[in-house]
């Protein structure tokens, strides 16, 4: 019996000896496959929302015609809202897509390459957790809820935006950082500067870490100074200078003043006006879908946690209905930084509650990015995004309507937002009714209208829109199901007279 016993508890030694080296070897295994599962289904949600003519002008159309044009030589051309992109954001980054774009020049392409993109961001995350939990099986749980989380779900389902490349760079740089890695650390924190002008705050907050956390003085008054440059560069000096005015997105900050000194004086001297409009329901609710899927663990990253305040800022103080809420793309600069705290807060409780018995702390998360994730999963419908599953009526007439358009780039068209995706590889693509900051020409090469989709525009504005075109100038070359194409000196001219004198109220 005592030999029995001893030769149990000697195969439960090794058992215990081996889960730990079981883990080392599975662990990236089942993040790959986690990563794998994560892509397939983001992938499969952003085409099926894509081909059910749900994916949006604003900004699937604006960036594919942006990658479009750079291929064809016309350098970040655009033309839904400014003739140049650089007008309207600096997002160099743009350029890295245009080898794979010319090998498959589709939309598609573009939402692929997201998915992708975000799924990669685990492997940055699982190798900081390690860094810093130590065991595998939670930097394992870490990527996993990653791939969970809420907001990068949505991220992944609206459209295309060349913002999701700072998600992958930000982690990677501040674990190349916690590595002693600098000159690494430095060269991914280049990539947000690629992306998008308000990524120099925060490669100012990464040096400003630096220099706090590792003493790094030289290189973190180097980011500084290169975050500081690059806002007024790319902010106050290139996008007016192009644009011929201010940046249009200042305007969403008005309430804090006219100026960019007004701004900042308010900031500074009333503090009262700016906390008050922080603690409304609408931020609060996005703080609650930001930290609870991740078990409020980036709380106690407190530290890590204040590399998020540009970003946070920028969202919180905005006046848009997009940007304080997960479900448009505004979040791609805090999703790295929420998981960087949350790791760096997972670590800090380890080390000071619990020492070595650290998996009970994931318990509690674990159960709350469940419980978030189908409150807030990326496959519901909400009222702040276009649907994602709920066809047109006439899909199939649309599919039609679409190969009857000439497929001649240096053509110029005039449709909706939901049908711009479909449409964007040409040198003149406008939109008309809502959402548009430009006024739709009246004299384009083609328009192609829904008359039974009205998401975007009612009745009447079509008809406002459609008499304002020359009758003699313009033909029918597509008229079925609620969808009519016109086009200049080509089609049935009295088709397109017949349409607009005997105007039917869309009914087709």
């Amino acid at each position: 019996m005592e030999s029995i016993y001893f030769a149990g508890a000697n195969v439960a030694k090794r058992a215990e000896r081996s889960l730990p080296q079981l883990m080392t070897r599975v662990s990236p295994v089942l993040l790959v496959v986690f990563m794998t599962f994560f892509f397939v289904v983001t992938s499969w949600l952003s085409l099926t929302r894509h081909d059910l003519f749900n994916s949006t002008g604003f900004d699937l159309a604006i960036q594919e015609q942006i990658v479009w044009n750079t291929l064809n030589g016309r350098f970040f051309a655009s033309s839904v809202e400014v003739n140049n992109s650089f007008a309207d954001h600096f997002r160099p980054m743009l350029l890295a897509l245009v080898p794979v774009y010319a090998v498959f020049q589709t939309p598609k392409t573009l939402l692929i390459i997201q998915s992708l993109v975000l799924a990669s961001a685990a492997i940055p995350i699982y190798l900081l957790a390690k860094l810093k939990l130590e065991y595998d099986y939670l930097a394992l749980a870490m990527g996993s809820v990653y791939l969970l989380y809420p907001a990068l779900g949505y991220v992944a389902r609206f459209d295309f935006h060349v913002e999701i490349f700072v998600i992958p760079a930000f982690i990677t740089a501040f674990y190349m950082m916690e590595r002693g890695r600098w000159n690494a650390a430095s060269l991914f924190l280049i990539v947000p500067l690629l992306c998008k002008e308000n990524m120099g705050l925060m490669v100012l907050a990464f040096g400003v870490y630096g220099m706090l956390r590792w003493k790094k003085y030289k290189w973190g008054l180097a980011w500084i100074f290169v975050g500081l440059a690059y806002t007024w560069f790319t902010i106050f000096w290139l996008i007016p200078t192009v644009r011929g005015e201010t940046v249009d997105t200042l305007s969403r900050y008005a309430w804090l003043g006219d100026s960019t000194l007004d701004k900042l004086q308010t900031i500074i001297f009333e503090p009262a006006l700016w906390f008050n409009h922080l603690f409304t329901q609408s931020n609060l609710t996005y703080a609650l879908q930001l930290f609870l899927p991740v078990g409020f663990l980036s709380l106690f990253g407190f530290r890590e946690l204040l590399l998020a305040v540009p970003a946070l800022a920028i969202n919180l103080l905005a006046e848009h209905f997009c940007q304080s809420t997960i479900y448009c793309h505004y979040s791609a600069p805090i999703i790295p930084i929420i998981f960087i705290s949350a790791i760096c807060g997972l670590a800090w409780l380890k080390e000071t509650l619990v020492g070595e018995k650290s998996g009970v702390l994931f318990i509690g998360p674990v159960v709350l990015v469940v419980i978030s994730y189908w409150i807030w999963h990326p496959f519901q419908e909400v009222s702040i995004l276009p649907s994602a599953f709920e066809p047109v009526g006439n899909a199939e007439v649309v599919k039609q309507a679409l190969q009857a358009v000439p497929a001649d780039g240096s053509l110029s068209l005039v449709t909706t937002n939901d049908y711009a995706p479909h449409l964007a590889q040409r040198e003149g693509l406008y939109i008309v009714g809502i959402p548009t900051q430009r006024v739709a020409p009246t004299d384009p090469d083609i328009v192609f209208l829904n008359l039974y989709d009205q998401q975007y525009i009612v009745c009447d504005q079509i008809r406002d829109y459609v008499i304002q075109l020359d009758r003699d100038a313009y033909g029918t070359t597509f008229r079925t199901g609620g969808l009519i194409v016109l086009q200049r000196n080509a089609g049935s001219p009295e088709t397109f007279i017949d349409f607009v004198d005997n105007w039917n109220n869309c009914a087709g």
